[in-house]
């Protein structure tokens, strides 16, 4: 993936976001699904408590559709996704991770941008989710 590794701009923004998801390529697909631990050490902090099921959710379909247990969805969507979850993983984004209070800032923000882009497919996600839960306990 292209943006993370080139500081092609210096903030983060709706155009940042939309570059960003251009650039993914089935192989960040792989990446974000090997780099789970990762991801997950990040969103457990205190910073990330508010927007961690949402992010564990994201991870759980992108898991489903690349095990084809969830139907088709846009690759518009799954890049969003992937895009989100790299941002998340690189400590040494727009705004490095380590520094005091504004670290997190610009993954929040990012995540803000692709939440709102991919929030009725995940919820379309979340409901097939329940109903597959349910049809197993029966």
């Amino acid at each position: 993936m292209k943006v993370l590794g080139k500081k092609t701009q210096n903030k983060v923004d709706e155009n940042f976001v939309k570059d960003g998801i251009k650039s993914v390529s089935e192989t960040d697909f792989d990446v974000v699904l090997d780099k789970k631990d990762q991801l997950f050490a990040k969103i457990n902090h205190p910073d990330w408590k508010k927007y961690k099921d949402k992010i564990i959710l994201m991870f759980q379909f992108l898991k489903d559709v690349k095990q084809k247990n969830y139907p088709e969805t846009p690759w518009k969507t799954l890049a969003a996704m992937i895009f989100t979850a790299l941002y998340i993983i690189n400590p040494l984004d727009l705004i490095p991770d380590f520094i005091p209070f504004v670290g997190y800032l610009d993954d929040l923000t990012v995540f803000g941008f692709v939440i709102r882009l991919v929030d009725k497919d995940l919820t379309s996600y979340q409901e097939w989710k329940i109903e597959q839960e349910s049809t197993e306990e029966q």
